[in-house]
């Protein structure tokens, strides 16, 4: 097999990080630089630069070959590429150091972990506070003080990807437009509970609004199997769609309700309205961005832990979530 061919000379090379979330929210921090006509390369895992390859957002894309490249070999492609820049959002040295031995010119990331060292330019992520757009918009404006904040625009992945979106969505026999229910999330302490997925089910199938199962991971089948031995007949594309033909879905969905995941991330970047849920997880922080409504506990102490294991034991901020308040929220997103 032959190797891509690389990306135009010159561009700033854009660290993407494996995590679909954050990796959407460093797309949409770029958008003063989109603005100001830098060409911007996507770099990073296959599966995410893939969701960004031959779309508007990016002037070119460059996937890893190995799982985790080291710095030598992540120079040698920048090297050869003629990069004017990295740009390292991610909180990650190896792509400033390999910038450093590539001798670009330009290298911009966080300090924490030694990166102060190879870059050109740096802030210190944990100094800052807020969003984690508007830090990555922090270090950007140190970087090109000429940057002007933009809105970030939808977000439109390449047009095969809509073909085969168009194909499912036509076999799962859905309309234009639907609600999309994304069961995924990264870890199993910001998974709605099942019995929640199944009263929503039930609420929309009760008011005759079409909606679709969306996910990916072996979780999100074996979940999605215990919701259609409790609702049978509902509609599902789990395993069904790659991650850019998963956006292409969500552009022509009414609106998504979701985990604290990648997938609500990227329903927002399309623009289309979402519903998400979250338990331990901080959206001062992380909130997606676009038309979003955030559904949790506000009654807990310890609300927003951060914590990848609830030190309680029992994930009570999602497991007691009342489902009648996901449902109040879901009526309120319009199908158009």
């Amino acid at each position: 097999m032959s190797s891509p061919p690389i990306p135009e000379a010159g561009a700033v090379w854009v660290r993407m990080t494996r995590y679909i979330g954050d990796s959407v929210m460093i797309h949409q921090a770029l958008e003063p630089l989109r603005a100001m006509g830098l060409p911007l390369v996507a770099w990073g895992p296959p599966a995410v630069v893939d969701l960004f390859r031959g779309s508007a957002a990016f002037s070119g894309a460059w996937s890893d070959p190995d799982r985790k490249p080291g710095a030598f070999a992540m120079a040698r492609v920048l090297r050869q590429a003629r990069a004017q820049a990295v740009l390292a959002l991610p909180r990650s040295t190896r792509p400033l150091l390999a910038g450093f031995l590539a001798g670009v010119p330009v290298r911009i990331g966080w300090r924490e972990g030694g990166g102060f060292l190879p870059a050109t330019c740096s802030l210190s992520f944990n100094a800052l506070e807020g969003h984690q757009i508007e830090r990555y918009a922090s270090l950007i404006a140190r970087a090109w003080p000429g940057a002007v904040p933009a809105p970030a625009r939808a977000f439109a992945p390449r047009a095969e990807a809509f073909d085969a979106g168009r194909d499912r969505i036509r076999e799962a026999g859905l309309p234009e437009a639907f609600l999309a229910l994304s069961l995924g999330a990264a870890s199993h302490n910001k998974r709605v509970p099942v019995a929640t997925w199944v009263a929503l089910v039930r609420h929309l199938a009760a008011q005759g609004r079409p909606h679709a199962l969306l996910g990916a991971s072996p979780t999100d089948r074996e979940e999605a199997g215990q919701i259609l031995q409790a609702c049978p007949g509902t509609p599902s594309l789990v395993g069904r769609l790659d991650l850019s033909a998963s956006a292409a879905v969500l552009t022509r969905a009414a609106g998504l309700v979701g985990n604290d995941s990648g997938f609500s991330h990227l329903a927002a970047a399309c623009g289309i309205p979402v519903v998400v849920v979250f338990g331990p997880t901080d959206p001062v922080r992380s909130l997606p961005r676009g038309r979003v409504e955030l559904v949790r506990r506000e009654d807990l102490d310890c609300i927003a832990c951060m914590k990848n294991l609830c030190r309680l034991g029992d994930t009570r901020c999602l497991r007691d979530l009342e489902p009648g308040a996901v449902l109040a929220a879901v009526d309120r997103i319009p199908y158009q």
